[in-house]
């Protein structure tokens, strides 16, 4: 990159925040995506607000310099692995937090992170109730541009539906606001559809694409105190999949359940179960762990008695092993997010929604899979919002092996591909949901031409329509 415009750079944020020592731009080719090639970029930058991201992109956008936005970087799937030769906009300084109490509303910073966000709400009672497993690093804008999903969302769906307006900088320059803060009139966020067509709904999912995310306005809701822990053992997966429908059905107060095959909790529990105080136990079949919160007690002892009644009525049994979702939900997952790195192996993950009934139809091809490209991989998943599933199978690889690499990259293709055809849907725009999904042909071109609209010189995350990898 020439020296000028690195020059440039230093003049809209200054010296200090900016950077293009090699070990610096060594920690900003990777992130947590450890099953994706690192990419080195020209210069990091570390702007203080808005107007300082749009001076950026209109520099970068002069001289045809491709931009990677970054926050937390904590993303699986290679979404903030920069381009060589690139920007990297690193979002870290966005710090504001405002609450609007009375709206029921709380407006972030790209910099702040969802344990920032939650230690600032604890002191007013409230929360936002979708809270992801990598929390302590993972910001909020950047969970909003996956549309990422986590505790919680078994009760409130993926953090798009906890989004009210986002502030967000055009690839050319310009600052826009949705919702209803887009009148500086308003006394604070208080509705997304505003103004016609959710324009919020464009950067959700988008991975930066379209624009950098610099403010994110989100519903806030009464912190919840009483909880109830516990596992449900079936011997058939109709009825596992049967009871997440029916306490959905009859508003049992889930926040959070997966379902699980019996050998893949042993799986984990080989591996981590002594530590996290989980105790040996002979899971069934399918298992599932849910909890259910609520602000009230009383409600609370009324939904896990409905929760038993349902269980029993289809044939199954009470575990009460409350350490599994206890794990779940104060670790934030950190159990089985942990477990994924324990081996020392790589691995790529394909995130996708279904529904709890199509449980079983994904879980068999990905076994399936396994079996075909003969791999290592677990499958998990936890029901997300009003009716879907959110799956994330691992598929596992020794990065010093080019052949078994080749392999999980194979599957990956080939598993999306697969449960696609079965009703599948992804959560973010994701080239390896386009590259052998023909069915999404014009999906894509639209995509594609609202792309070159906001993006003429296509300098934002410029590989994702792309097909790269």
């Amino acid at each position: 990159m020439k020296a000028q415009i690195v020059n440039d750079l230093v003049g809209i944020v200054g010296d200090e925040f900016v950077s293009t020592q090699p070990a610096v731009l060594l920690a900003y080719s990777h992130s947590a995506s450890v099953g994706y090639e690192g990419a080195m970029p020209d210069v990091v930058v570390r702007p203080a607000n808005a107007e300082e991201v749009a001076e950026i992109l209109r520099l970068a956008n002069r001289h045809k310099i491709p931009v990677t936005p970054r926050s937390g970087g904590t993303s699986l799937q290679g979404e903030v692995i920069p381009r060589h030769g690139g920007i990297v906009i690193d979002l870290l300084r966005l710090k504001e937090m405002t609450l609007y109490e009375e709206l029921r509303s709380v407006r972030v910073g790209a910099g702040v992170t969802f344990g920032q966000l939650d230690k600032f709400l604890l002191g007013h009672d409230l929360w936002v109730p979708v809270y992801p497993e990598s929390s302590l690093a993972c910001t909020v804008a950047g969970n909003v541009v996956v549309n990422g999903a986590g505790p919680g969302s078994t009760k409130y769906g993926s953090i798009a539906e906890m989004v009210l307006g986002l502030e967000v900088v055009l690839p050319t320059g310009e600052i826009i606001q949705t919702g209803s803060e887009a009148n500086p009139n308003a006394p604070g966020p208080y509705l997304r559809y505003s103004f016609g067509p959710d324009i919020t709904g464009l950067f959700i999912g988008s991975l930066g694409m379209f624009g950098v995310v610099t403010a994110v306005s989100l519903k806030t809701f009464k912190r919840m105190k009483y909880f109830d822990y516990n596992t449900y053992g079936f011997d058939e997966y109709e009825q596992a999949e049967r009871f997440i429908i029916e306490t959905k059905h009859n508003e049992i107060n889930v926040i959070f359940a997966s379902i699980y095959e019996g050998q893949i909790l042993e799986f984990f529990m080989d591996m981590l179960g002594e530590e996290y105080g989980i105790p040996e136990t002979d899971w069934s079949p399918y298992t599932v762990s849910a909890i259910l919160g609520h602000v009230r007690e009383d409600i609370l002892q009324s939904d896990a008695r409905l929760a038993r009644e349902i269980c029993e009525r289809l044939g199954g049994s009470v575990l009460n092993v409350p350490e599994l979702p206890r794990g779940e939900w104060d670790r934030r997952l950190w159990t089985f997010a942990r477990a994924s790195y324990a081996h020392g192996w790589h691995w790529r993950t394909l995130y996708h929604h279904h529904t709890p009934s199509s449980w079983h139809r994904v879980i068999e091809k990905i076994w399936e899979g396994l079996d075909e490209f003969g791999i290592l991989g677990h499958t998990a998943g936890f029901a997300t919002g009003h009716s879907s599933f959110n799956f994330y199978p691992h598929l596992y690889f020794d990065p010093a092996d080019p052949e078994e690499k080749e392999k999980v990259k194979k599957m990956h293709s080939w598993l999306a591909r697969e449960v696609f055809e079965r009703g599948a849907v992804p959560f973010k725009i994701a080239p390896f949901w386009f590259k052998d999904v023909p069915e999404m042909d014009e999906y894509l071109r639209f995509v594609k031409r609202l792309k070159e609209e906001l993006d003429p010189n296509n300098i934002l995350n410029p590989h994702i329509l792309r097909g790269e990898e």
